[in-house]
């Protein structure tokens, strides 16, 4: 008797939303992108579970994504700072439309940059921008005040989110470190 081998459907291979993770970039780019839009992706679906909670900070989602921007990726890197440029640029470069879960990681690398914590060329990726985040960057100025505080505070706020499906492993270990002050 023959016996087919079990498959994934393919309803079972995505979140069924638009996110900013790349099939050929996770190709290319390898691990470490696949981990960061997947961190990217998770914290979003965080925010979206209610936008916008007058108890968490403006920008919250946009300062845990540089947190780990910051965490997994050497400024001094040319591959890094390739991979950075090459998600920015997937982001910025997406047709209109449904936004993508994850975007807000190119503010999050914008505002690495402003801060000088990654190379200053990657500036050149938000020349097209007319007006900086203004609220957003004073907001993100606020929470680097007191980064550790910060980082525990809003990690321990997305552990405690029930989102189906979960948090992917790699996310929620990054997440506990974080709340533990790691």
């Amino acid at each position: 008797m023959r016996r087919s081998l079990r498959t994934i459907r393919k309803e079972q291979t995505g979140l069924g939303l638009n996110t900013i993770m790349d099939r050929q970039l996770a190709v290319t780019l390898g691990t470490k992108y696949v981990h960061l839009a997947v961190f990217a992706i998770d914290i979003d679906r965080v925010y979206w579970l209610a936008p916008e909670r007058s108890d968490l900070p403006f920008g919250w989602e946009v300062f845990l994504c540089e947190l780990e921007v910051l965490a997994q990726f050497d400024p001094e890197s040319v591959s890094d700072r390739e991979l950075v440029a090459a998600m920015c640029a997937n982001v910025l470069e997406a047709p209109p439309g449904e936004p993508a879960l994850g975007g807000q990681i190119v503010f999050a690398i914008y505002d690495a940059v402003r801060r000088s914590q990654l190379d200053p060329e990657l500036a050149a990726l938000f020349m097209a921008w007319h007006k900086p985040p203004e609220d957003l960057v004073a907001s993100l100025a606020k929470l680097w005040e007191a980064p550790s505080e910060s980082a525990k505070r809003l990690a321990e706020h997305c552990l405690r989110a029930s989102l189906t499906p979960p948090l992917a492993p790699p996310t929620q270990a990054r997440l506990e470190a974080l709340a533990k002050g790691g």
